[in-house]
């Protein structure tokens, strides 16, 4: 009987305490997504966290700047733009911080998997502080080896430097 009960205590401890492959993949996605905000916003080092990002980022940027009636650049002048656009955001912002990761979602495909991590964030720009919501699309071609960055919030910088809110 001590044996039984034994066995079961364990079975329940090991059970308790072992993560799913789901729950190691979305604790690998929060510590990518939390090292690529630390290098692009907390750091401030855009050629480190630009160097992360997933080529659909510059698509979409240039689509964006496309519409906005900015203009229709071509990669290296697209590239620059947004580059300059960050830096203006950069001059202002005097502090990010990741809140909290809120929810992470995983989809699997054949050639691909994406995770979608939303996180709160407090940013103080021009000594207003602000708590925003946004997300992260990390995308991998290769089973998990190497993830490719979509960051939502570089849209919003760009829009709000058109704005000349920075």
């Amino acid at each position: 009987m001590k044996k039984a009960i034994t066995f079961l205590i364990l079975l329940i401890f090991n059970l308790g305490f072992c993560q799913t492959p789901d729950d190691e993949l979305k604790n690998s996605l929060e510590k990518l997504s939390k090292e690529y905000l630390t290098k692009i916003y907390i750091n401030k080092d855009y050629e480190a966290g630009s160097k992360m990002w997933d080529d659909g980022i510059l698509l979409e940027m240039k689509d964006y700047y496309r519409k906005s009636g900015q203009g229709n650049f071509s990669d290296a002048v697209l590239a620059n733009k947004v580059k300059d656009d960050i830096e203006k955001y950069y001059k202002n912002l005097t502090k990010f911080k990741v809140e909290k990761i809120l929810d992470i979602q995983i989809e699997v495909g054949e050639d691909f998997s994406t995770g979608y991590v939303s996180f709160e964030y407090l940013e103080t720009i021009k000594n207003k502080s602000k708590t925003n919501k946004t997300m992260l699309i990390l995308i991998t071609r290769d089973h998990g080896k190497t993830y490719s960055i979509q960051d939502w919030k570089i849209k919003d910088i760009a829009d709000k430097v058109n704005r000349k809110l920075y």
